[in-house]
């Protein structure tokens, strides 16, 4: 399913430089897990612009899917093991572990549970965003998505 959303991948990162991140990171040897919160919504047809590329990606499983509204980022410093829990929306959490900091290959496990749903465990370099369209729709009928980024890693 990553596949699918890679083009998308390649403009969150620029999100960063625009929205306000929540938490610290600031111990440089652990691993900086960013979360962005996105609500999608099958009424109206507003997409914030900053996620005009992710949307087209999302709406190619999910075409009934039309506003796109980035709601919060949040930033958390971990250490390979250690796992949080980020608040998300109407009481929800998503629950991350580090599962092994970055490799020779500059590459980080992690495991992502999204709310009402299992564990998602995948390897992804440093610096992508990775799209998940959850299961979960909030009291307001949207429909929650995150997307999850590792850095810095080996070299960053």
């Amino acid at each position: 399913m990553a596949n699918r959303f890679l083009s998308a991948v390649l403009v969150l990162p620029v999100l960063l430089l625009i929205v306000p991140v929540r938490g610290d990171c600031p111990d440089e040897k652990k691993i900086k897990v960013t979360l962005v919160v996105i609500l999608a919504s099958e009424e109206g047809n507003k997409i914030d612009p900053r996620l005009k590329a992710i949307a087209e990606e999302v709406q190619k499983m999910n075409p009934n899917l039309k506003s796109f509204q980035l709601k919060t980022m949040t930033c958390r410093s971990l250490e390979q093991g250690e796992k949080v829990k980020i608040p998300l929306i109407d009481e929800r959490t998503a629950q991350v572990i580090v599962q092994q900091a970055a490799d020779k290959d500059n590459k980080v496990v992690l495991a992502v549970t999204p709310p009402d749903q299992g564990e998602i465990v995948y390897s992804t370099v440093c610096g992508k965003f990775l799209p998940i369209v959850t299961r979960c729709n909030t009291k307001c009928k949207n429909r929650l998505i995150l997307a999850v980024r590792v850095q810095p890693c080996a070299g960053d």
